[in-house]
């Protein structure tokens, strides 16, 4: 992945490590001492090195080696929020600095219709707390930008879903409700629109679950379900309450 290395291999990489995030990011399983210090120290920077543009030259319009690359971005987003669903790798997503990294990518991503990357981002920010370090780059998100951050991820909210998200979706709940107190009156009406979708797409996949009688994890995950869908109806309820406000 080392920026001297050609295009073509350090992206290839970057996908290898991608397919393999789930492995990687249980870091704590491997027993090996010397291996799992090795992955953590070393492949962080790695990583980040993919999305560093070639030292010494200057990338045209359409090279992917651009600082902002949608399809790139979107992969390295997907592992690292993978990873930083273990807090093991917190202190080494700070360090190297993947979190500075996200943060930059909200002014390209989190005021778009790129949603996905806007989910992830989202989901990255929300699993590292500003309480799980001393590290002080969360201190640098506006409240605006977190606003963004959280309008933006639940435009892709109805495609998550894969119920290892159902967790960060809670999350995703208050931290909207959090920042949507300094939101227009149209970005509220949007947040509508997209909840509601996203609780007929859940309710929906909740049925069809149950009407094929699928039992154990499976009843566990509907049951998550289910209380996703009370905070996101929740969140709406308090989103409405605000849009009528704003003819008072």
């Amino acid at each position: 992945m080392d920026s001297n290395m050609p295009l073509h291999l350090r992206h290839a990489a970057l996908r290898a490590a991608h397919n393999a995030r789930e492995q990687i990011a249980s870091i704590d399983a491997i027993d090996d001492s010397t291996l799992w210090d090795m992955i953590l120290t070393k492949l962080s920077p790695a990583i980040l090195s993919v999305l560093c543009p070639h030292p010494g030259t200057t990338p045209a319009n359409d090279d992917p080696n651009l600082f902002f690359n949608y399809g790139r971005d979107l992969c390295y987003l997907r592992l690292v929020f993978t990873l930083a669903r273990n807090s093991d790798w917190h202190p080494h997503l700070f360090w190297y600095p993947h979190i500075d990294r996200c943060i930059s990518m909200i002014p390209q991503y989190c005021k778009s219709r790129y949603y996905g990357h806007a989910f992830f981002v989202a989901g990255i920010l929300l699993q590292i707390t500003p309480e799980q370090t001393s590290d002080t780059s969360l201190d640098s998100v506006t409240e605006q930008q977190w606003w963004d951050v959280m309008r933006s991820a639940w435009g892709y909210s109805v495609h998550t879903d894969d119920t290892r998200y159902l967790k960060l979706l809670l999350v995703l709940v208050d931290g909207t409700k959090k920042y949507m107190q300094i939101a227009s009156k149209s970005d509220l009406e949007q947040l509508i629109e997209n909840v509601d979708q996203f609780i007929e797409e859940l309710e929906g996949d909740i049925r069809q679950k149950r009407q094929l009688h699928e039992i154990g994890q499976e009843i566990q995950d509907s049951e998550q379900g289910e209380g996703v869908i009370a905070a996101a109806k929740e969140l709406r309820t308090a989103a409405s309450n605000m849009v009528e406000s704003f003819g008072q």
